[in-house]
């Protein structure tokens, strides 16, 4: 055991950040006040949509060959649409985010609606969680969640741009889908942009509209989503516009206020679905998967604090865990992790959250926990590119990783537009999400799959231990 740890220890090499070359920053930050320090090493904020209009932002460059290329306009809006996800996650204080508001972000919070497309999910994930509150009940209690997989944010990021496409093609039915993507593209997937720049003649989304886009984008409450946007944010949209113009993290107190404007009245009983039948198999896979992930997400959690405990050591500059949003472990002459996360500043309240990539070889203190010499690499890093490492595109990680930094799995030919060149970023259902937050009172969609998925044994035997190891 010394021996190996003695030769990990020459071969991992820890970069040591410098206070004298802080990472870049952002082409267009945010007004607000970062709240670092001169001193401090200013590293790379998730850009604030609500705070400077879209076309102000960083747009990732291509070159023009590729503009007219759908497969290409494709690609670059799921990677700025997963940065708007990423960007919202940010924005939710942690508690709040942990216990009820990651499950919708990632099942109901689409980016198409009257706002940016941040706010838009914000407002669609409040909504969604103020007025179908998750119940949940001993036989399927997770916990807080602490972790998402990067198959879930895709798979958000796909539905929403099928919404955005579809809305889209139902008010300009002249239009390809092509063309949509074009539109879509040069308004940087914020929908009232798009719908300006496709025709000067039409006027504001209807209801009709908007549920042809929940229902193509496979939103649990379709028609009371459409219902929602088309009849009851108009009204708030003003007081709702000036509560998220803030450069920070939300506030509990403020989300109270976001619900009760969304929500100011109990929903028709004929929006609400009749609950799944939730069989005795179903019951065994659900409960399952949940063991594994809770196994999954301590590892994940003592990975960044160690990751963040050897980064504080060499910056100065202290963080805690707000969110893991992706993480791969891979072979490559020996066992390496990749992990994507949030971060927010200690004792910095309401200071939004950095996003880093860290790397680390398998743990070897006891109990396998992380020891600070287990990580190799923890850096602040621009949440846009994908790609770069050939061992996260090969198990198909939607992972951020440093194109400035070394790591293991690195690229020499990095694609920072599209990451892979290829679209295999299309995730089936169910994820980890639909899992470790099962509601079943709602969720007849994942009660559906899982059935498909996973059938009955044929020896009627109703133990499902391992089946959360695959897929997760």
């Amino acid at each position: 055991m010394g021996g190996r740890r003695r030769r990990r220890r020459c071969r991992a090499k820890i970069e040591q950040p410098s206070a004298d070359t802080p990472p870049k920053t952002p082409s267009s930050g945010s007004s607000g006040s970062s709240g670092l320090t001169e001193e401090r090493v200013a590293p790379r904020k998730i850009p604030s949509s609500s705070s400077k209009p879209y076309e102000e932002e960083e747009v990732i460059s291509a070159p023009e060959r590729k503009r007219t290329d759908p497969c290409t306009l494709r690609l670059v809006l799921l990677n700025l649409i997963r940065t708007f996800y990423l960007e919202a996650l940010s924005r939710l204080p942690p508690a709040r985010l942990w216990s009820t508001h990651a499950r919708g972000v990632l099942v109901a919070g689409h980016c198409y609606g009257p706002l940016s497309p941040v706010d838009n999910i914000l407002v669609n994930t409040i909504w969604h969680d103020t007025a179908f509150p998750r119940r949940p009940t001993v036989d399927f209690h997770f916990g807080d969640v602490l972790e998402i997989s990067p198959e879930c944010i895709a798979r958000i990021a796909h539905r929403s741009l099928e919404g955005l496409i579809a809305c889209l093609l139902h008010l300009c039915p002249s239009l390809s889908r092509d063309d949509a993507l074009c539109h879509l593209h040069l308004s940087k997937a914020d929908l009232s942009r798009a719908i300006a720049s496709a025709s000067d003649s039409v006027s504001a989304p209807t209801q009709a509209a908007f549920l042809k886009a929940a229902e193509e984008a496979h939103h649990p409450m379709p028609q009371a989503l459409a219902l929602f946007i088309s009849s009851v944010l108009p009204k708030v949209e003003r007081d709702a516009r000036m509560l998220l113009c803030v450069n920070r993290a939300l506030t509990a107190p403020e989300l109270d206020r976001l619900s009760d404007m969304l929500v100011p009245s109990p929903l028709l009983e004929d929006l609400y679905t009749p609950p799944p039948l939730v069989t005795s198999w179903v019951a065994s896979v659900i409960k399952s998967r949940i063991e594994g992930c809770k196994y999954s997400q301590e590892t994940s959690r003592q990975l960044v604090e160690t990751a963040l405990s050897k980064y504080a050591q060499q910056t100065g500059q202290h963080y805690e865990l707000h969110l893991v949003c992706g993480i791969n472990l891979f072979i490559q002459s020996e066992a390496f992790w990749h992990i994507n996360f949030l971060a927010r500043p200690k004792d910095a309240a309401g200071e939004l959250p950095i996003y880093f990539f860290a790397e680390a070889t398998v743990a070897m203190g006891e109990d396998d926990e992380f020891l600070e010499e287990d990580i190799v690499l923890c850096c602040p890093i621009k949440p846009a590119g994908i790609g770069g490492c050939g061992a996260c595109t090969a198990q198909y990680k939607k992972l951020n990783h440093p194109i400035d930094k070394e790591h293991h799995g690195g690229l020499d030919d990095y694609d920072e537009e599209i990451g892979n060149g290829e679209d295999h970023w299309d995730y089936k259902f169910p994820q980890l999400v639909d899992f470790i937050m099962f509601d079943a009172e709602k969720d007849c969609a994942t009660v559906r799959h899982i059935e498909k998925r996973f059938p009955p044994r044929p020896d009627g035997d109703e133990s499902a231990e391992n089946l959360w190891i695959t897929e997760m």
